[in-house]
């Protein structure tokens, strides 16, 4: 067998230090007690924030006392995403880099670029499909932006841009959302369904019909971002909605603008701000003008 390092024992040692962690820092379990990691980048987090705290040579209540306020701060936050927001403070508070610098690798680690049929150019950021940060995202953009939203489906070969003629009232049943639009409605499984009594929901179709993936997306064409989305799909992958955000090359009743009116970005930034932890990007103003795909 390989000689065991003081480096592998300090590791081993934080290692099960951050799996005994109990209260609001404790760490999601399977049934059989294992840590649960549902996205590949949650265990690199975990493996970075064990590697930063023991190559700085500190105990773990150092990042402990950290995490439960980065927990505290945000309740609706991910567990894994306040790991890393604890390891920013705690690499800020040594001096090992500026909150600049932090904030710029943010910038750069928060997305992914993709493409749809090989034709839009999207550049996705991944928010956790949680019934409260959905119920509370909704409600943000329905009931205090819906006069400057579009919403509906965007696919090929079909876009439904609708809009609001009031503000929308939002109510819970069973799991499902309903934005009712004063007559039109729409109804999004964001939570568990159970079904009627003596009539229950297969557990399998019903986590079939739930959010599993909602994002913030903005589209790049020509080098520049030229829409920026919210975007919802269940189970299966299927699109359930996607909101078209305040565009700064139009008005709300969609017409071109002359300039770029860039305050109408400020939905897209307080969504970044609120959800992502991320301060406004100075890529989202390199645009001149709306673009079609």
């Amino acid at each position: 067998m390989p000689d065991v390092t003081p480096a592998d024992q300090t590791y081993a040692k934080l290692r099960t230090e951050a799996e005994a962690m109990a209260g609001v820092a404790e760490m999601p379990r399977r049934d059989d007690g294992e840590p649960v990691f549902d996205e590949p980048w949650q265990g690199r987090a975990v493996a970075m924030v064990i590697e930063t705290v023991a190559g700085l040579g500190l105990e773990w209540d150092a990042f402990r006392g950290r995490l439960i306020e980065a927990i505290s701060d945000d309740q609706h936050r991910d567990y894994y995403e306040s790991w890393l927001v604890a390891l920013e403070a705690l690499v800020a508070s040594q001096s090992l880099a500026t909150q600049d610098q932090i904030d710029s690798e943010r910038l750069v680690a928060a997305s992914y670029r993709t493409t749809e049929q090989n034709h839009d150019d999207l550049e996705v950021f991944a928010l956790p499909a949680n019934p409260d940060l959905l119920l509370e995202l909704l409600t943000t953009v329905f009931q205090n932006h819906w006069r400057h939203v579009r919403f509906g489906l965007l696919i090929q070969g079909a876009v439904y841009e609708l809009a609001a003629t009031e503000q929308p009232r939002l109510a819970m049943l069973d799991g499902y959302l309903t934005i009712d639009l004063g007559g039109p409605h729409i109804h999004l499984c964001i939570g568990e369904q159970r079904g009627l009594p003596g009539h229950p929901v297969d557990p399998a179709l019903a986590k079939r019909r739930r959010c599993a993936h909602v994002e913030l997306q903005r589209q790049w064409i020509d080098g520049a971002p030229r829409t920026w989305m919210l975007r919802m799909f269940n189970g299966d992958g299927d699109q359930m909605i996607t909101v078209l955000l305040p565009n700064p090359f139009l008005s709300d009743d969609q017409r071109l603008l002359d300039e770029p009116d860039w305050t109408r970005l400020s939905l897209w930034d307080e969504l970044r701000r609120r959800y992502l932890d991320l301060p406004a990007d100075p890529s989202d103003r390199l645009g001149d003008g709306f673009a079609h795909p």
